[in-house]
């Protein structure tokens, strides 16, 4: 049986950003931070293979990967 949850891997923090990449699927989740005037604003993107994926909630994985333990 496969799941549908992601398996997010250790984050790439960058300044302004952070990533994480599905075990599973490859999937990457970017989360950005950034100041817009006197407050902050985060959001959310989802990536594969180049192209943005334009969902939300976060799309499903689809477990494309083999995990080894």
């Amino acid at each position: 049986m496969t799941s549908t949850r992601h398996s997010w891997g250790e984050p790439a923090r960058f300044e302004h950003k952070s990533e994480r990449e599905c075990r599973r699927c490859g999937m990457v989740k970017v989360t950005r931070h950034e100041a817009e005037g006197p407050r902050d604003v985060h959001w959310t993107e989802f990536w594969r293979d180049c192209e943005q994926i334009p969902a939300q909630p976060t799309p499903p994985c689809d477990a494309r990967r083999e995990v080894r333990a």
